[in-house]
């Protein structure tokens, strides 16, 4: 189980500095990846006029197109790009976290 928290986050990028774990890194994103998409969809589906008025699926959209860029610049063997999207992953966590957003509910808040 993944809880998306600032430590697996910190955890899966310093990941990319060892080529063998290259695979590792790649189902910690789609497991990221499928985490958001299922938020998404909820934001936009199941509750489509709380999901806007909090911002939550423009919010999760964005953080979905990181890591869908992030996957793909592993697939591609660019580390260094996917480096610094899975960076701007977690300031775009942290954003959120500090906004009160419903990404709690997958966050482990002991920092």
């Amino acid at each position: 189980m993944l809880i998306i928290n600032e430590d697996s986050i910190t955890a899966i990028r310093h990941k990319l500095d060892d080529l063998e774990k290259t695979r590792e890194v790649v189902s910690d994103v789609e497991k990221m990846l499928e985490i958001k998409e299922a938020l998404l969809w909820r934001s936009e589906v199941i509750a489509p006029c709380c999901g806007s008025l909090c911002s939550i699926a423009s919010r999760l959209t964005h953080e979905v197109g990181i890591l869908e860029d992030t996957l793909a610049a592993l697939k591609n063997g660019d580390r260094t790009r996917a480096t610094h999207l899975l960076e701007e992953f977690l300031v775009s966590w942290r954003k959120a976290v500090n906004a009160n957003l419903p990404n709690r509910n997958i966050v482990d808040l002991k920092s």
